[in-house]
């Protein structure tokens, strides 16, 4: 792919400017969407069928420059997909922080606007990689430069207010994109994100000490301890499991490495996905062999370990390594019972990458957001571990920024699980942004404010390391 020119790059920023200038005087129609996109230099798009009544399914690949500072190393095709509403209607610019489904589905947000909706997928994962995987490249800055240029490319053809929107990690690309580029949205929604202070951050391992009641953590604790226990008769059933469901461990450190990074990851996870009444279902000293290999199915990441889900996921890694931080797990009352730290970040990566952490990143967008941010909105569940990481934004009705906590909330807190006051204060804000005013979608699931469906597919509610 470094083969490829670049000189699309370039007619791209020259077509989007020509575009701004005559949109304006030109009294013929605007052009057909898909007309406009493939005029696009380097850009190409596809409409697919089965569209949500009201919208065209319509999906793009851009080429884009591996590196934004050196256009002539070569490029790599980054995947899309657009549901357009309309000329007049919001766009919702989803930033999704990993790979990204080719479907039909609205977030929460888009729906609540009625909006167009443009979701990306971020660099390095699934099919928006480049060849070589030059990792170097990797870099939020990088990642922004992305948005930047498809903002510039796709945002002329549009009047209505752009406002971006992403959860965990896909919350943290959109914080990273209006550092850089704060003018490419009217305003952002960022659900869930954290942000943290280096390798092992250990603010984690403070809240986790604190979060829910003490009998659920004791609990939790002693359910870890009693796997542990039975580590050879666990090692067989994940065996016997990774047979029937055709999943390969082939981890340095072999099933041993394997349980113990499952094991030690499931105590943040239980707390990350679960809810406080689950505190009932954890499994006591007398359960059975089965009883406790079930709830670890449940709720240990078992499948990141997998050869398929560390191919899946080695990026995020690598970023959380370089420039992101990650958490220390809580991991002191079972150190006894370990045989591989699951705060070892080298098994995720298939080499540990040779420069090391920088802080100026992170340093950086927390002074960006706790200073400069505009018209930005956040929300996080009070018993989600990433919340101990949470953004510091001051609420300011000058500056159009809010956080909001969610009671009980976990990783997938978001616009409908607010209380009825913070949440008519939420839509108050989108009005103000957009000049739309919000509606709730007609189904909810629960307090999660997802049917079935957007529950497979909501980013914050996959079972993934952020």
């Amino acid at each position: 792919m470094q083969s490829k020119s670049h000189f699309p790059i370039v007619l791209s920023f020259l077509f989007a400017l020509l575009f701004c200038s005559i949109s304006h005087a030109d009294p013929f129609p605007t052009p057909d969407i898909m007309d406009y996109l493939n005029a696009v230099p380097g850009m190409e798009a596809e409409e697919l069928d089965n569209p949500p009544s009201g919208y065209r399914y319509i999906l793009i690949r851009y080429e884009q420059p591996i590196d934004h500072e050196n256009p002539m190393m070569g490029t790599f095709s980054q995947r899309m997909v657009l549901l357009h509403k309309s000329v007049e209607a919001p766009m919702v610019l989803a930033t999704n922080g990993y790979d990204i489904s080719v479907s039909t589905y609205r977030y929460n947000l888009t729906r609540i606007l009625d909006a167009s909706q443009l979701k990306i997928e971020h660099r390095y994962f699934a099919e928006s990689r480049p060849d070589p995987m030059d990792w170097q490249y990797l870099t939020i800055k990088q990642a922004a430069n992305d948005h930047h240029r498809i903002v510039q490319a796709i945002r002329p053809f549009y009047t209505g207010k752009w406002v971006s929107r992403g959860a965990s990690k896909g919350g943290m690309t959109a914080m990273y994109h209006r550092r850089f580029f704060p003018d490419d949205v009217d305003a952002t929604v960022a659900l869930v994100a954290p942000l943290s202070y280096g390798r092992l951050d250990p603010r984690y391992v403070r809240f986790l000490e604190q979060v829910g009641t003490k009998a659920c953590r004791d609990d939790l604790k002693q359910y870890q301890r009693n796997v542990l226990e039975r580590r050879e008769t666990m090692k067989a059933y994940i065996q016997t499991y990774a047979a029937q469901n055709g999943l390969e461990f082939n981890l340095p450190g072999g099933l041993d490495r394997v349980l113990d990074l499952t094991v030690g990851e499931l105590y943040f996870q239980f707390f990350q996905y679960g809810d406080l009444a689950y505190c009932d279902d954890i499994p006591s000293d007398t359960a059975s062999d089965q009883e406790l290999f079930n709830f670890m199915l449940s709720w240990g990441p078992l499948t990141f370990v997998t050869d398929t889900g560390l191919e899946q996921y080695e990026a995020y890694f690598y970023q959380a390594i370089t420039q992101l931080g990650y958490p220390r797990l809580l991991t002191e009352h079972l150190e006894d019972l370990l045989m591989y730290d699951p705060n070892d970040y080298s098994a995720y990566v298939s080499s540990w990458p040779t420069e090391r952490f920088d802080y100026r990143p992170m340093t950086d967008i927390a002074w960006f957001t706790a200073v400069r941010s505009e018209n930005v909105m956040m929300i996080y569940g009070d018993i989600d571990p990433w919340t101990a990481a949470a953004f510091y934004m001051p609420n300011s009705s000058a500056r159009g920024t809010h956080t909001f906590m969610v009671k009980g909330g976990n990783h997938g807190a978001n616009i409908l699980t607010l209380n009825w006051k913070d949440k008519r204060d939420a839509y108050q804000m989108l009005e103000n942004w957009t000049g739309v005013t919000p509606q709730d979608p007609p189904m909810m699931l629960r307090g999660f404010g997802m049917d079935d469906n957007a529950m497979l597919e909501e980013e914050s509610m996959q079972r993934r390391p952020l």
